[in-house]
């Protein structure tokens, strides 16, 4: 007796599904697309990042390129010792002595002879910037005073894109700053200096690898920038010339130093912190995207295995005839999808790599600087290889245990046995949506990962079982509707083995992208609600800043004058409105020391009653002060919170004029001419309800702000001032919750800022932030005369990126959404043409054929979408409360992720998809088809 090793059945079962794959081309390749696309995204990304994130030792070498070092001074020539040598911003200590900063004789001294030296800025951020004429008008760029003709610069990584050195009085423009004004070799740039213009001659565009998109001018006819200088000495720089560059203040920042650093003065080896670390929430939102993810590509693959079963009926059938056991059924079907899975994870990596190579030098101008040639992450393709043959059998299994089940005598002949609805899959389905709610609660409450992601797992697979009963119980719907509707639906409900697959398909990606959307619509309404609320959204303004000698006072009247002709040839029915502000920066009486700065704020205060209890909870322990959190959250006294703590730049608006009360508050009507009344009266409007006591007053208390060159105190006095006082809504008058009246603002010893006006401008002209430049152009021309900066300006809280990344990815999800309903209604269709033939034999024209059809896609795309939604917004909450799990534990309070739906993004879901299924049926499907003898 010949015993057959273990792997034969195995080795039998993968050389079926290769035969299988091989004979259908295009539903093997639609199994492995779909099951590769999500993952080849993960491959891109991974790869990406793993290309753009550079080791300490590649950053250092694209700053400092073939020089030796790039030497900064750390300390006012007091002696240093160095501890880090690997990053930009090494950690030092010094002594605390009087001396004088190292020049570039010093350090030219303490090097060997023949060394160079050149000025070098690695960080072009805080470098000067220059007016330039631009397209549009005027804008402003970067200058860097370097002479290119030096051979440091061009060793340090600077490339020329174009033309050459600058000399003389010519200068280089960045390839961002050239793209930005539309110049290149041989034009002028056009610099905007007081009251003249000058032009300069661009003889090259350069390229600094490590800053691909700063919009910088260089050449010597610009103020010399330095930090610091690049160095290149005869032979390589060594430990004791580098502790040497210490001795004098220098801090040293080396390639060669990055793996063989000096010694440090106690001896150990410190490298410098660029920790990555994920806090654990961030870590659990990952994973539940992951899941989600790995959640949609096995339901959109499912269909594919689940229809290819079905049609494979007949050929199982013959198996199980020949003595294939069940086991052997199940495992010809999972060998097809550990083949896919193996196809599509060696497609996702080769293709991920290639994407990559070929969006490159895009991906770079993105994230700003040169990568250092394409990493792979080898870990992570690992990684989804292995996902992909998960997948690949999770897609598969379902069709695999359907398979196995068979009714051999009835696949034989041809007929398929009526099947009843389970009731037993409904409760299945209701049990998991249940058991995935209970873990998501459990997983928020505990912080457990896993918890969360059963959660998204049992509710998804609970809407999946729940599909075949609701389609039983929809189909007896269809006996009020018209012949195609009604011939769909009970068609949808009596062959719910494939539309149950097609439906969970539609379900995992509008699922995936509801959730997606909700999250990004939240956080834009929570990033929008933190931010300082003065004006209206969409208020023009426009501002008169003080830009020359602060001692002089300008012409006010003058500036604005000349700006009002300048508006009025753009607006119509213009009117401006002066808003006056104060601010304590004058001290309120307290006299500043030598090196002083003094600030006075008056802070409103709450009377003993309505002070919230948290501040005199005992906090002293974690514990503790979740009670004390706890207790506050059900108190309404404690409705501080956290937005814009330390933002708040002590000037606040005050006017009697009701327009300028009118745009602060909101306020209309009666309420308006009270709020004026009181302002007259010498009152103040506050946004805190709580300060107001019995009387009707509020109390505010001084506080005094100093800072000299140590760091700064803050000190509440024992001095209080109560005002009459009235309530406007919370969320008005920004971070300072006041609004103050001419009369209260001189009781606190206010004045009026010297450095700026503000005027609120309406006009009948649409305007739009485009216009904003052409404006900055005229006023710099017109109206500053190197005494005076205008500045015209659109108030807008709203994120624009956040709307057009939640449209983005619900296009994207609703393209798949609608690629899979069709996809798998035209299996459904496929598998169907026998009754088709069936219909047309009985006298069915092509026009009821068409519209059967396209019925069918439309009860897939309906239910998918419905029940996706249902599913993504439960996903969503899970997210949620992962989100909040950490807010919710502090105070004063930081504003939560809500429930803000994207009511744009739900409606293309739930309407566009299904119509445009629909649509795509009645144009592509094929109404005449041939007749076909019975099989049996």
């Amino acid at each position: 007796m010949t015993v057959r090793p273990p792997w034969a059945a195995s080795r039998l079962a993968l050389r079926i599904a290769r035969r299988e794959a091989w004979r259908y081309k295009g539903r093997s390749a639609l199994s492995i697309a779909l099951l590769g696309l999500p993952l080849l995204g993960v491959a891109v990304a991974a790869s990406a990042y793993d290309t753009m994130q550079l080791s300490p030792e590649e950053i250092t070498y694209q700053y400092v390129g073939e020089n030796d070092a790039y030497v900064e001074v750390a300390s006012d020539g007091t002696p240093i010792q160095q501890y880090t040598w690997d990053s930009r911003w090494p950690a030092y200590s010094s002594d605390e002595e009087e001396a004088v900063a190292a020049t570039e004789a010093d350090l030219l001294a303490a090097l060997p002879a023949g060394s160079q030296i050149a000025p070098y800025v690695p960080d072009t951020s805080g470098e000067t910037q220059i007016d330039v004429e631009t397209p549009d008008g005027l804008g402003t760029i970067r200058s860097l005073g370097y002479d290119l003709t030096e051979d440091a610069y061009e060793a340090s990584g600077l490339e020329y894109r174009e033309g050459r050195a600058p000399s003389g009085d010519e200068i280089a423009l960045s390839t961002a700053a050239a793209d930005y004004l539309e110049l290149g070799v041989g034009d002028d740039l056009i610099v905007d200096q007081d009251t003249a213009t000058v032009a300069y001659e661009i003889s090259g565009i350069v390229e600094f690898p490590w800053d691909l998109n700063g919009q910088m001018a260089i050449g010597t006819v610009f103020p010399e920038s330095s930090s610091g200088w690049l160095v290149d000495v005869p032979g390589p720089l060594t430990h004791e010339q580098a502790l040497l560059l210490n001795e004098i203040g220098l801090t040293v920042w080396a390639p060669s130093f990055v793996n063989d650093p000096p010694p440090s003065p106690d001896g150990g080896v410190y490298r410098a912190d660029d920790s990555t670390a994920v806090d654990s929430e961030t870590l659990t939102v990952y994973g539940m995207i992951a899941a989600v993810v790995i959640m949609e590509v096995v339901l959109l693959s499912g269909p594919a295995f689940a229809i290819s079963a079905k049609r494979r009926t007949r050929e199982f059938a013959l198996m199980s005839a020949n003595g294939a056991t069940p086991a052997q059924i199940r495992g010809v079907v999972l060998a097809g999808g550990l083949l896919f899975g193996l196809i599509a994870a060696a497609a996702a990596v080769l293709l991920g790599i290639g994407v990559l190579a070929a969006a490159l030098p895009l991906l770079e101008r993105v994230v700003g600087h040169r990568g250092a040639g394409i990493q792979i992450m080898p870990w992570i393709q690992a990684a989804l290889a292995a996902v992909a043959i998960g997948t690949g059998l999770l897609s598969a299994l379902a069709a695999a245990i359907s398979a196995s089940r068979i009714n051999v005598v009835a696949a034989l002949t041809g007929r398929t046995p009526s099947r009843k609805g389970s009731k037993r899959w409904m409760a299945i389905g209701l049990t998991a949506i249940g058991l995935g709610i209970a873990a998501g609660f459990a997983g928020v409450t505990a912080g457990s990962l896993p918890l969360m992601v059963a959660a998204l797992v049992l509710t998804q697979m609970g809407f999946v079982a729940c599909t075949p009963t609701l389609l039983g119980l929809t189909a007896r719907l269809g006996r009020r509707l018209r012949l195609a509707p009604r011939m769909a639906m009970r068609e949808a409900g009596r062959n719910r083995g494939s539309a149950a697959p097609a439906i969970a398909a539609v379900l995992g990606v509008v699922a995936g992208g509801i959730a997606f959307s909700m999250t990004v619509t939240a956080n834009d309404v929570r990033n929008e609600e933190t931010q300082e609320h003065l004006l209206p959204q969409d208020t023009l303004t426009l501002t008169l800043q003080h830009a020359a000698n602060q001692d002089e006072t300008p012409d006010w009247e003058g500036a604005l004058a000349e700006t009002r002709r300048m508006l009025d040839t753009r607006l119509d029915d213009l009117e401006l409105t002066a808003v006056t502000r104060y601010s304590g920066w004058e001290g309120c009486g307290f006299e500043a020391g030598e090196g002083e700065t003094v600030e006075c704020l008056w802070i409103p205060t709450r009377p003993d009653e309505n002070v919230c209890p948290y501040w005199s909870a005992d906090t002293s322990t974690p514990e503790a002060e979740a009670a004390a959190v706890e207790a506050a959250r059900d108190d309404a006294r404690c409705d501080e919170r956290a937005d814009g703590a330390g933002l708040f730049d002590g000037t606040i608006a005050g006017s009697t004029d009701p327009k300028v009360v009118a745009a602060y508050t909101d306020l209309e009507g009666a309420e308006l001419d009270e709020a004026v009344a009181m302002l007259e009266g010498g009152g103040v409007l506050v946004a805190d309800p709580w300060a107001l006591t019995d009387q009707g007053t509020v109390v505010f208390q001084q506080e005094i702000q100093k800072w000299d060159d140590n760091g700064g105190s803050q000190t509440p006095q024992e001095t209080y001032l109560e005002l009459p006082a009235m309530i406007v809504d919370k969320g008005q008058l920004g971070y300072s919750q006041t609004f103050l009246s001419p009369a209260a603002a001189e009781r606190m010893g206010f004045t009026e800022p010297t450095y700026d006006r503000l005027y609120l401008l309406e006009t009948s002209t649409e305007v739009d932030s485009g216009d904003v430049e052409a404006f900055a152009a005229d006023f710099d021309r017109e109206v500053a005369g190197g005494d005076i900066f205008a500045r015209f300006a659109i108030t807008n809280y709203r994120d624009p990126f956040a709307s057009m990344l939640v449209l983005g990815v619900t296009g994207l999800c609703a393209l798949i959404a609608l690629g899979a309903t069709a996809v798998s209604t035209g299996l459904i269709i496929a598998e169907q043409r026998r009754d088709m033939t069936t219909l047309a034999a009985v006298g069915a024209g092509p026009g009821l054929r068409k519209r059967f059809a396209m019925w069918q896609i439309v009860v897939i795309a309906v239910f998918g979408t419905a029940l996706g939604t249902a599913a993504g917004t439960i996903g969503y909450a899970l997210i949620r409360s992962a989100l909040n799990s950490s807010l919710q534990l502090q105070y004063p309070f930081h504003t939560l992720y809500g429930w803000e739906l994207p009511w744009l993004s739900i409606g293309i879901t739930l309407l566009a998809v299904p119509l445009l299924a629909a649509i795509g049926a009645l144009l592509f499907t094929r109404a005449n088809l041939p007749s076909e003898r019975r099989l049996t």
